[in-house]
């Protein structure tokens, strides 16, 4: 009885002692102290060291299974942030396939978008009150890449062939220079004179003041629709 006694008391200062070392190690320490108290009990000194080995396992899978309850914790979290990560991801690709919507659509009007800028009788002054208009053409021309502004000039039909050809050249060319004035690369204008090759009907001279004009009309550089819709520039 002696003997047992003693045993327990060993068993329970080895806990003790064990227990103050660890605290994260505390299921193990416990399930050794209380192992070798029992196997004290039942089997004196030798049932001390098997029942503490018996409880110091016990202790040990009480310990594995909270860090695995932490690992699957932790897994569980990150799933919740990659669905999380994936949901935001589908948002902003609708966001972006919207946008490019748009844009295409924007780039099929300006492709038909033709803008005349009109001007007096044998004059190759492109008047200030085109100014303003200019200036959105020329902020397109450096914002939408691939965007080019073609100028076709034109001229009404009365004076020599050769006159209006040359008139309607430099009518293209003050357009041009006035939207490079307001900030359109030269790289993205091109010029063409017609004369009067598009003039309206000889001898009605109510049309001819329509005549006098250069048309400004944008296109994209032959890219197929979806293409150069962002600024490189």
């Amino acid at each position: 009885m002696k003997r047992i006694i003693t045993a327990t008391m060993l068993a329970l200062s080895v806990t003790a002692a064990h227990a103050e070392t660890s605290i994260s190690k505390m299921p193990e320490h416990i399930g050794f102290g209380s192992g070798a108290a029992v196997g004290a009990a039942v089997a004196g000194p030798v049932g001390v060291v098997v029942g503490g080995t018996l409880g110091a396992l016990i202790g040990h899978d009480v310990v594995q299974e909270r860090v695995l309850a932490r690992k699957n914790q932790e897994l569980a979290d990150l799933n919740r942030e990659i669905r999380d990560a994936r949901s935001q991801l589908a948002h902003v690709n609708a966001e972006q396939a919207k946008t490019q919507a748009e844009l295409v659509a924007l780039q099929e009007l300006l492709t038909d978008l033709s803008v005349a800028v009109h001007f007096n009788v044998n004059s190759a002054m492109t008047a200030k009150q085109y100014r303003q208009a200019l200036k959105a053409v020329a902020k397109a021309s450096r914002s939408i890449d691939g965007l080019t502004v073609k100028l076709v000039g034109h001229a009404d039909p009365r004076g020599p062939e050769s006159y209006n050809q040359n008139l309607s050249e430099a009518r293209a060319s003050s357009v041009g220079q006035v939207l490079q004035e307001v900030g359109a690369s030269p790289m993205t204008i091109q010029t063409e004179g017609r004369g009067e090759r598009e003039a309206s009907v000889k001898g009605q001279d109510v049309h001819y003041a329509l005549d006098r004009r250069v048309d400004i009309q944008l296109s994209f550089d032959g890219k197929k629709t979806g293409e150069g819709l962002y600024s490189v520039r």
